[in-house]
């Protein structure tokens, strides 16, 4: 379960801690393989990728295109919590925040991903990481006032739509940040 070092009563900021650094750790990556990759290309090729990835994730979203995104499809093990009252939240936390070995609900952190990879410098790419982070913690924080039956996710699944209008709305103005950052047009 998601919250579940939270309800363990393990420190909660060591677990947020996690998350955030999982987050920038895999942004900062993305920047350097990044700078690899987009070197030969051309900004409005570059530009023209991550809109194609958007296009794409948005389809996919509406049931007009169907295809699996890359998903490690496994949960960070409870073994994590061996390393102890603080180690334990931070390793879980910061597999999490990496999202290399957890689920992802949604398409628009590959957005995210692609975004970081094909034109964000490294200060916009860090507070991407760090959001992504952030948006996992926030996440956690809000089902902890729910009990364990279930009642979180019926709360999401009764107010699906409008959540996802306002994370996605949030997401485009966080995308478009980045070319204002980057003095581009």
């Amino acid at each position: 379960m998601l919250s579940s070092p939270v309800r363990r009563g393990s420190p909660r900021l060591a677990f947020v801690a996690g998350l955030l650094a999982g987050g920038t750790l895999t942004a900062a990556v993305l920047v350097v393989v990044g700078s690899l990759v987009r070197a030969p290309l051309p900004m409005p090729v570059r530009l023209a990728v991550v809109g194609v990835a958007l296009i794409a994730v948005l389809l996919r979203r509406l049931g007009l295109l169907a295809f699996r995104l890359p998903e490690s499809r496994r949960l960070v093990p409870e073994t994590v919590f061996r390393l102890g009252r603080h180690l334990g939240p931070l390793q879980f936390g910061l597999e999490m925040g990496t999202g290399a070995r957890t689920y992802l609900p949604s398409g628009l952190p590959y957005v995210g991903a692609v975004a970081v990879l094909m034109v964000a410098p490294l200060p916009p790419a860090l507070c991407a990481g760090a959001g992504f982070g952030l948006g996992r913690a926030l996440m956690t924080a809000s089902s902890l006032r729910y009990g364990a039956d279930d009642g979180w996710h019926r709360e999401w699944r009764d107010h699906a739509r409008t959540l996802a209008g306002l994370t996605g709305a949030a997401f485009m103005v966080s995308l478009l940040a980045i070319p204002l950052w980057s003095g581009m047009p």
